[in-house]
């Protein structure tokens, strides 16, 4: 599946996938994101779908390719990145919401609305007007009283912000700022009486994934507390400390790309690196028929496409308590 850094959340009977869509473009030159000729690389061209995938089970070779949410020509100009679907139970709407870059200029994120999460969507709102600017990652939270808040990042930092009841806008007023510095890839879910906020330390499509650190907060406004023991992915290399080796263990095949320096895990350490190999992705809640609630946890592996297809790089599931 050519299907990356989306949200992913079961309607109905079905599981929809609303991800990036990458191409056959080969990867890597060297690095990630080391800064040299990026318009030319493959994770920053113009022309990626944001497409739609459907499942019954979530389970390999169960999905089917729906379509793209829409079209290019549809959209701003930009290199688009991490599309979040969510329902607005008050409109009866489907609110897909993504980031985009455009060279040179400001990121922003824009809206666009359908009655169904299969589409086909309708552009609402090309530059959604959050308080601090910009357009970094993104995560979209709908809560118990139908209520959006929108968590993102901006020159590095994260934040939370209100949205207007249809979700196409920001609704301005109080902003919550957290702490920590060169962070990107947010989670904004609750669970139970608590609302959690998990993100990391900006990798930019690099080798070495990135860490994540975990919020909770009584409020979806906060104020966030850090969970106990820091950053809960990022761990010394085995002992060769070299990440191609490491990377065997995992049957990724041959590797020759290069971790990024100074990007996710070894923002703080040049020797540590992510133990999943992944940068955060999405948190999959699966509730069984008896009630019994799952969460999966999924990352990218950027990078780790044993073809170097940009479009065939994986992601790592796994579930959490």
């Amino acid at each position: 599946m050519d299907a990356h850094d989306g949200s992913i959340q079961k309607i109905g009977n079905l599981y929809y996938m609303h991800a990036m869509q990458y191409g056959l473009c080969e990867e890597p030159p060297n690095m990630g994101c080391d800064g040299a000729g990026m318009p030319s690389k493959c994770g920053f061209q113009m022309d990626h779908n944001i497409s739609i995938w459907t499942s019954p089970s979530l389970a390999s070779g169960s999905w089917t390719y729906v379509g793209n949410s829409i079209s290019v020509a549809d959209r701003p100009a930009g290199v688009v990145f991490r599309p979040h679907l969510v329902y607005n139970p008050t409109t009866k709407m489907y609110v897909l919401l993504w980031n985009y870059m455009r060279w040179g200029e400001q990121s922003l994120y824009a809206v666009a609305a359908s009655l169904s999460p299969a589409g086909p969507f309708k552009l609402v709102n090309p530059a959604l007007n959050v308080t601090r600017g910009g357009g970094g990652d993104f995560d979209v939270l709908v809560n118990d009283d139908g209520k959006g808040y929108i968590i993102y990042s901006q020159n590095y930092k994260m934040s939370i912000e209100e949205l207007t009841p249809d979700y196409y806008h920001s609704a301005g007023g109080t902003t919550y700022m957290f702490d920590e510095y060169f962070v990107e890839a947010p989670i904004f879910m609750k669970k139970g009486s608590l609302y959690y906020a998990l993100f990391g330390w900006c990798c930019c499509y690099c080798l070495q994934g990135s860490g994540v650190l975990v919020h909770t907060a009584t409020n979806p406004m906060g104020p966030y507390t850090l969970q106990t023991g820091g950053d809960l992915t990022c761990v010394s290399m085995n002992k060769t400390d070299d990440i191609h080796d490491d990377l065997a263990l995992y049957n990724v095949g041959e590797v020759t790309a290069i971790p990024t320096p100074g990007q996710g895990c070894q923002y703080h350490n040049t020797s540590t690196t992510s133990i999943v190999r992944s940068q955060q992705n999405y948190i999959i809640k699966v509730t069984s028929t008896t009630g019994e609630t799952t969460y999966i946890w999924t990352g990218d592996r950027w990078q780790q496409a044993p073809d170097h297809i940009k479009g065939h790089e994986p992601q790592y599931w796994t579930p959490i308590t």
